[in-house]
């Protein structure tokens, strides 16, 4: 099943990735081009307004599902999602 995401926010950016706003934290989805021992793909990235920050470890291979990690993890409670992403 391909997660989508759930919010028409995500803005295009100068540099080609998108990023959004919710409740506060900032998210952001950007592509990494192949290189070797690295896959190409989309990271996203989530900035809490506490300072909390929260990062993909691998990449996606569709921007869809990266979009929709990042807005799941900030909503409703971006701490209760802390420990998945970080262990």
């Amino acid at each position: 099943m391909l997660t989508h995401p759930t919010i028409s926010a995500w803005q295009r950016q100068e540099d080609g990735s998108y990023a959004a706003e919710i409740r506060g934290w900032k998210l952001h989805v950007r592509w990494v081009p192949e290189r070797p021992g690295q896959h190409r793909g989309f990271l996203w990235e989530v900035r809490g307004p506490a300072g909390l920050k929260l990062s993909a470890k691998e990449v996606e291979e569709e921007i869809e599902v990266a979009m929709a990690i990042a807005e799941e993890l900030v909503a409703p409670d971006p701490e209760v999602h802390e420990s998945k992403v970080l262990d």
